[in-house]
């Protein structure tokens, strides 16, 4: 995150980086670093700030103009990650700075429980955008700086599975089954997301088995129904974790099935392991995703 001594190095690379009827201000990055510093993040090499990408946080799926300036709509709580600017010094550019800058901030407004990250970039940055999971939405209604802006959204969607025939019983439904199998996926996906899946976990020398697992089922699924899979951490102690999931139907939201499972942390010799001790990192990312 920014703090107070980065401004100066900052401004600079905003400057450097944006004409100045699109830049912003020293005074603007002052308060953004102070009213946003959770969603202001910089890049360093050694000592020196080489580049920075930040937003404010909105109910509004739209980014208008006047949000660059006047941050009274700023909501830690709101749905909406915006994105103000992503900046790289020239010099740095074209080694993977940026797209790392906004994977950060990408995974980090997953983490905070944000529904979308939204932006509007010129034309030429519209593939840049896309590669890393934004859909074009549009020519923008803004006329910041007199160009000519395009919206981009980055939408966390639920995880999703469409339901194969194998799946199916003989009367016509999923089998009960499957839908722990479903839990796993979603869970598999959201630690992806989270940057700690399994597969890092295990060359890193960490397991986490299932300690217990419960499903309630609700109304039948059928195949080729698609169901959407919602999780949310709802324990997590350094040791181990329990998730709870929803699983409604795509297409009508029905509810179709509840549960959870629980789940703990151990080393390659089969013992409890601390993530607060052994991977402090992973340890305040699963602390900043328990359901509040």
């Amino acid at each position: 995150m920014a703090r107070p001594e980065d401004l100066e190095p900052a401004a600079a690379i905003e400057a450097a980086g944006f004409p100045p009827a699109e830049a912003a201000g020293k005074e603007d990055i002052r308060q953004r670093i102070e009213t946003f510093p959770e969603s202001f993040f910089v890049a360093e090499s050694g000592d020196r700030l080489i580049g920075f990408v930040n937003g404010a946080v909105s109910d509004e799926i739209a980014l208008p103009d006047s949000a660059y300036h006047d941050l009274s709509g700023h909501d830690p709580e709101g749905c909406c990650q915006q994105i103000f600017g992503l900046n790289v010094l020239a010099e740095y550019r074209r080694q993977g700075i940026g797209e790392a800058l906004m994977r950060h901030m990408i995974r980090s407004a997953f983490i905070r429980g944000k529904k979308a990250v939204i932006l509007t970039c010129k034309e030429h940055m519209i593939p840049f955008y896309t590669r890393l999971g934004y859909t074009l939405i549009g020519k923008a209604d803004s006329v910041h700086g007199g160009a000519c802006w395009y919206e981009m959204r980055y939408i966390f969607r639920p995880y999703t599975h469409t339901v194969q025939y194998y799946e199916t019983d003989q009367m016509g439904c999923v089998h009960h089954s499957n839908y722990i199998r479903w839990f796993e996926e979603a869970r598999t996906d959201y630690l992806n997301r989270l940057g700690i899946g399994y597969g890092l976990m295990e060359r890193e020398g960490i397991v986490s088995p299932v300690l217990s697992v419960q499903a309630e089922y609700r109304t039948m699924t059928r195949f080729a129904e698609t169901v959407d899979i919602e999780l949310s951490l709802a324990h997590y102690n350094g040791i181990k974790f329990t998730v709870e999931y929803r699983v409604a139907d795509h297409a009508s939201g029905e509810l179709r099935c509840t549960g959870s499972s629980s789940h703990c942390f151990l080393n390659r010799e089969g013992r409890p392991l601390s993530l607060k001790k052994a991977r402090p990192g992973w340890h305040e990312i699963l602390s900043a995703c328990v359901r509040k």
